[in-house]
Parts: C-alpha cells; structure tokens; sequence
C-alpha cells in the first residue's frame, strides 16, 4: 500500500517524525541530566564532523594527485585550515565587528524612520481607526533593545556567564582534537568493523555503511561549497550597488544558504528589515540581485554541486526543520536532513534483511514440505 499510494506514505512519515518529537518532549524532565551530558559533547561532534567531510576530500586529493603520506596531507590541510581561521580572525573580523558596531548604532535611526513611516501610515483613512503607532511601540523594533534584552538574560546570573565561558572553550579545545582523530582513524574504522564486528558480513552492513558515508559526505562538503559560492556572490553583488554592512548580510546569506528550502529566505530578512524603511530604492535593487543569484544557484548550481543525493520530500524536509530548530536550534536545522536521511536509509536496510529473512523462511519451509511430499511419495511406492 505504501508504494502504491505516495501520498499516504509521506502522511504516515510525517505524522511518525511529529510523535517521535512529541514523545522526545514529554520525557523531558526524565532524560534532562542524559541530554544535558550529550548536548555538551555533540556540537564540538557535529563541527569536527562537519569539517571532517569538508577537509577529507582535500586529503585524499593530496594522497592521490601528489602520492603525499596522509599524515601529511592532514597536516597541510590543518595548517591551511587554521591559516585561513586567523587571516579571517585578523583581516576579516574587524571589519565585520566594525559593520555590526556601524549596523547597530544605526538602528535608532531606523526606529526614527520606522515611526516617521507609521505616523504617515496612521493619517491614511484606511488605517484611521487602527492605532499602529502604539501596536508599533509595544513591538519594540529597536535592535538595540533586543540586543539588551538578549545579554540581560545571558548576564543574569555569575552562574551563566562563567557555563557560557567554559562551553565555548570546551568546544574550542575538543572540535579540533575530535577533527584530528577522525582524520587519521576515519578511514580505519570500517576495516577495523569488517575484521571484528562484521566478520562474517552476509548482509551487506559495510557496503551500507560506505554508501551512507559517501552520501553524507557528498552533501556536506556539497552544501558548504554552495554556501562560499552564494556568500561571495552576495558580497560582490552588495558592494557593486553600493549597499552598506555588505560584509555582514553577505555572511549571514552564506550561513542561511546552509538550511535547506527556507535558507535563501532566512538570509535577506536582516537586510530588508534595515532598508525597507531608510533606503527603499537600495532594498529592492538589493532583492532583485540576490533572487537572480538564487535562480542561478537553483538551476545551475546547487542541481550540480549537491545534487539529488538526499532524496526527502520537500513537506518532510519542512517538518524536520521546524522540529529540528525546537531542539538543537540553527545546527539542528543543517544537520535534520543528513541525520534523517541516514536513519531512513537503515530502517530501509533492516526492512529489507526482515524482508529477505522471510522469504527465506518461507523457502525453507517450501523445501522441507517438498522433501515430505518426495518421501510420502518413494513411501507409498
């Protein structure tokens, strides 16, 4: 039934993700302490593994077109890596902050500029009877005020201030000793399965498990080239029109562009909040030239970088991105399709050997009531 109907089949894996979040959310206080210890060791996981399908590839490609030793060729790629995280530290970073310091001072300004618009907005008399204005103050638009907001509940207490410092140096420290160990020991970890655990391999677990590898590492390393490409794009477009803080919504494009479907989206919202109000003009010619870029990457570029190689459906993948974004925030949005992707491939696997350990069964037992039926037969003569 399944097969024949597509769109039961995706109704009934839609309604299994939401009760299986749902479930996760109602043990909550239960399995607090267990999530607590794995939400602290899984995002420097998560980064060393993002960056383990990033730099690999580069590895193996110095293996083979250069026939380096693969020490050295992590260790060139690592020196590469960390040379270009201080030049981006030193040569980028302070233009960065000194956009967002310039973005944020800005935003007074802007609430000027949006209240100037309102009270224009209010004398029409289509919105005579609505008081906007005051709707406008009680939303408070000012990015300074949500930014006081959001370091006052940071700085609450000595407690969180001191648990957000030891976090960060712990996924400082740990991210790269975990990228180190799945650079060298990566590759050893299949044969070492085949020589242990899969030794006598019938179901095929280890081609599985290459293929879900390819697979995940094709995406990532896949999306991040993507992600550079439309970031770059985005800069250059941004300073060719003149469009101030380029820096900044360039980044932001690039980091959004990582989310599949909404990404793109995501990406322009800090720009048009800022300019809808102070330089309309600006907005627009901004949009038209990031949506001709997201048709370019649409069609051109993202069908060839990436590819069809996580095979979700669109409503499936928009499911997992709101119930992903509740648990693990932004990363858990990146990573919900590769998480997900890997888990249908293994519940497809494991109903696939149930699958075969029937049919199996069924011809044993086929053959053994021919067996019977052969001796009734040499019997009865």
């Amino acid at each position: 039934m399944f097969h024949k109907s597509k769109l039961f089949f995706w109704t009934c894996e839609v309604l299994l993700l939401t009760i299986i979040f749902y479930i996760w959310g109602t043990m909550g206080n239960l399995i607090s302490p267990f999530v607590s210890v794995l939400n602290t060791i899984i995002l420097p996981f998560l980064i060393a593994g993002f960056l383990y399908y990033i730099t690999n590839p580069i590895v193996e490609f110095l293996e083979k077109r250069f026939r380096l030793n693969r020490m050295l060729g992590i260790l060139l790629t690592l020196v590469t890596l960390f040379g270009l995280i201080i030049y981006g530290v030193v040569y980028i970073l302070p233009i960065l902050i000194n956009q967002l310091t310039s973005l944020i001072n800005s935003t007074q300004s802007l609430y000027w500029e949006v209240q100037s618009f309102v009270t224009k907005l209010s004398k029409n008399p289509a919105f005579q009877n609505i008081n906007i204005q005051s709707t406008i103050q009680q939303l408070n638009l000012s990015y300074v005020d949500i930014l006081q907001n959001i370091l006052n509940s940071v700085t609450n207490s000595l407690g969180s201030v001191v648990s957000t410092i030891v976090n960060t140096l712990f996924i400082l420290v740990m991210t790269p000793i975990f990228l180190v160990y799945f650079l060298i020991d990566g590759k050893k970890l299949l044969p070492m399965l085949e020589r242990t655990i899969l030794k006598n391999d019938r179901r095929n677990i280890s081609s599985l498990l290459v293929s879900l590898n390819q697979t995940v590492s094709h995406y990532i390393s896949g999306i991040s080239i993507d992600a550079l490409i439309i970031g770059t794009l985005a800069y250059i477009g941004y300073s060719i029109i003149g469009l101030k803080y380029a820096l900044v919504f360039a980044i932001f494009s690039a980091l959004a562009n990582l989310i599949p479907y909404i990404g793109p989206t995501i990406g322009l919202i800090p720009m048009v909040v800022t300019y809808a109000f102070t330089d309309f003009n600006m907005m627009v010619k901004a949009v038209i030239f990031m949506l001709i870029v997201q048709q370019i990457d649409g069609n051109i570029l993202y069908p060839r970088i990436v590819g069809g190689v996580m095979k979700v459906h669109p409503i499936t993948i928009m499911v997992l991105l709101l119930l992903s974004s509740n648990i693990y925030g932004v990363i858990g949005m990146i990573v919900a399709i590769p998480v997900y992707s890997i888990g249908k491939e293994i519940v497809k696997f494991l109903a696939a050997l149930y699958e075969n350990h029937k049919r199996n069964e069924k011809q044993k037992k086929q053959e053994e009531f021919g067996i019977i039926n052969k001796s009734k037969g040499s019997f009865n003569e």
